[in-house]
C-alpha cells in the first residue's frame, strides 16, 4: 500500500507499506484511528494502524469482500461480500463477525444513510439498489433499468445520488421513500466515484478521464478537470477544499476547488496499481492499497 503526503500544491511518496495476502484491494474506511481495507483476492477486511503502519487485525472468512460502511456511533462496519451475495456485520470493537445479511445478487458499493436508518447496496448485476432496514435486516429491491456504480447522500436535500452507466451516463437522485427524483445525465462515460461539497452546494462525479463538479439541484455541469483515464475513486477534504481522484493505473490526482474555481495542483503516477483511496486529514497523508 502506498503512502503519499499530500503538502501545499504537491504530492509525495513517503513509503510503500506491504498488506500480507495477495494484491487485490477494493474500497477502504476510516473507522475511528484504523483504515479499513476491503482485502479481495484474501477474502479479508484488514485493520490497519496508520501511526503503526502495519496491519493489526483480520477479519476473515469473506468471500470476494468488495464495499464498507461505517457505523462509528453503533460501533459496526458493513462488509459486501461478491462472491456470495451478502453483507458481513462486523463490530469495530473487537473486529468480531455479528450478523450476515443475505442478498439476492452481487453486491458491490455500501451506503450508511443513519437518518433513514438504512444501508444502501449497488446491484449491478440486477441493475438496482437494495436497502436495508436496519433493524428488520430486511432488504428490498429498487429498480433502476440501469447499472449502479457509487453512492452518496446529500443531508441537506436528503437524496441519495448513484452514478450509473448503463446505456447513459447520469446520476440518478432517490428521495426519502426511494422514489426517483431525479436523473440528471452527463456529457461523460463511465461515471463512479462520486463526493459532496457541503459548503460549496456541488457534487463531485468522477468520469472515464476527468472530474466533474455538478450543480446538485439541476444537474448542470458547473467545472470540468482533466485526470487520468480510469478516474475511479473520489474523496473529498473540506478542510482543504482538496478532492482527490484515484486512477486504475495507480494515479492519485490533486485537485483545488478555490472560489468556484477548480484545477489539478499535482498528479501523482504511483507505483501501486490501485483504484480506491483515503484521506488522513490528520496525517495529511494519502492511502492507496
Amino acid at each position: 500500500m502506498l503512502l503519499a503526503a499530500a503538502s501545499a500544491a504537491q504530492l509525495r511518496q513517503v513509503a510503500i507499506v506491504e498488506i500480507p495476502g495477495r494484491p487485490g484491494f477494493d474500497a477502504v474506511a476510516f473507522s475511528g484511528k484504523f483504515l479499513l481495507i476491503a482485502h479481495t483476492a484474501a477474502n479479508t477486511l484488514d485493520v490497519f494502524d496508520p501511526a503503526r503502519r502495519r496491519v493489526v487485525a483480520q477479519v476473515k472468512d469473506l468471500n470476494a469482500p468488495r464495499g464498507l460502511a461505517v457505523d462509528a456511533e453503533q460501533q459496526r462496519l458493513y462488509v459486501a461480500n461478491a462472491g456470495n451475495n451478502t453483507i458481513t456485520v462486523v463490530s469495530s470493537g473487537d473486529w468480531k463477525i455479528l450478523d450476515t445479511i443475505q442478498l439476492s445478487a452481487e453486491p458491490d458499493a455500501l451506503l450508511l444513510v443513519p437518518q433513514r436508518d438504512a444501508l444502501y447496496v449497488s446491484l449491478p448485476r440486477h441493475q438496482a439498489l437494495a436497502s436495508i432496514d436496519l433493524k428488520s435486516r430486511q432488504a428490498r429491491e429498487i429498480p433502476l433499468s440501469t447499472n449502479p456504480a457509487r453512492l452518496s447522500f446529500d443531508r441537506k436535500r436528503n437524496l441519495v445520488y448513484v452514478s450509473a452507466h448503463g446505456g447513459a451516463a447520469e446520476i440518478i437522485a432517490l428521495d426519502a421513500g426511494d422514489a426517483v427524483a431525479h436523473r440528471f445525465r452527463l456529457n461523460a462515460t463511465q461515471p463512479t466515484g462520486m463526493a459532496l461539497d457541503a459548503e460549496a452546494d456541488h457534487l463531485y462525479v468522477a468520469v472515464r478521464a476527468a472530474v466533474l463538479a455538478i450543480d446538485p439541484t439541476s444537474g448542470t455541469e458547473i467545472a470540468r478537470v482533466p485526470s487520468s483515464s480510469g478516474t475511479d475513486t473520489l474523496w473529498y477534504d473540506e478542510n482543504t477544499r482538496s478532492i482527490f481522484a484515484a486512477s486504475e493505473d495507480g494515479a492519485v490526482n490533486m485537485i483545488r476547488a478555490d472560489a468556484g474555481r477548480y484545477y489539478s495542483e499535482d498528479e501523482f503516477k504511483t507505483q501501486v496499481k490501485g483504484h480506491t483511496l483515503a484521506f488522513d486529514a490528520n496525517r495529511q497523508f494519502v492511502y492507496m492499497p
